[in-house]
């Protein structure tokens, strides 16, 4: 007995069983509901043995796997570092939309919780934070993720044998998993009104510090991890040093535009 053809609605080649034989599409038609929708989405990107739940999972437990699958070339298993970040700052937009906070209020409340709390400036200087502060969060995803180049650059200081563009797709896996921590801290905030800054970032940081010991393993663990931090530590000063010159230039322009 010959089991029933379907017609594949993506390709028009009948077959039978659940799935296309030609192109992977169901052949099982569904009507549009809300239900199909929120199932479909589910299956695909939060399920466990999709491309997204794979790259979550094995990142907390072999992050070097995930980034040595990619780049010998697997692009199948995983999701790829510049994919994943971009998921994961859509869904932390996408968080901080729905919890009803802003990104800049949350910024400013960051800066207070790590003893940042602004200082007295004059009102061309507080101008130019408000504009700043809305730059950014405006387009807080790449600032977000301004950083990883500088990492990448620290890590090619203590790494030489590996490429750039290795320590690059690294730390943009790395960075983007740390958003992770991001969650628990905008989560925390809309509950209780306060961040906690510092205990989080020493979880993102003992994170990376971690992965970078899977990612390049030493003779003795303790100094792969201290040697991790020391990338972390070095990417920074990097960063920092680029945005004071940059800063310079801009605090210059504005003395001399507010004179003339």
């Amino acid at each position: 007995m010959t089991k029933e053809q379907n017609q594949c609605i993506n390709c028009g080649k009948e077959g039978s069983g659940n799935f296309c034989v030609n192109c992977g599409q169901k052949l099982e038609s569904h009507t549009l509901t809300w239900k199909y929708v929120a199932s479909d989405f589910m299956d695909r990107w939060m399920g466990l043995d999709t491309k997204f739940g794979r790259t979550v999972i094995d990142l907390f437990k072999y992050p070097d796997q995930v980034m040595s699958t990619y780049i010998k070339g697997n692009s199948v298993k995983y999701i790829g570092p510049l994919g994943y970040y971009i998921v994961m700052s859509a869904l932390m937009l996408l968080l901080f939309e729905m919890l009803g906070i802003t990104v800049k209020d949350f910024m400013m409340a960051s800066n207070e919780s790590m003893g940042l709390a602004p200082q007295e400036t004059t009102e061309t200087q507080a101008e130019f934070q408000q504009k700043f502060m809305q730059w950014i969060s405006d387009n807080f995803r790449v600032f977000s993720g301004m950083i990883i180049p500088f990492l990448a650059l620290s890590a090619k200081v203590y790494y030489r044998k590996h490429t750039y563009l290795h320590h690059l797709v690294r730390f943009t896996y790395i960075q983007a998993h740390t958003i992770w921590v991001t969650f628990i801290m905008i989560t925390l905030y809309s509950i209780t009104s306060k961040l906690f800054s510092i205990p989080l970032m020493f979880v993102s940081t003992g994170y990376l510090c971690w992965a970078m010991m899977k990612c390049y393993p030493q003779r003795w663990k303790v100094w792969g991890f201290l040697k991790g931090l020391l990338v972390w530590i070095t990417g920074y000063i990097f960063f920092i040093m680029i945005a004071m010159i940059i800063g310079g230039i801009i605090g210059i322009l504005m003395v001399y535009l507010s004179k003339s």
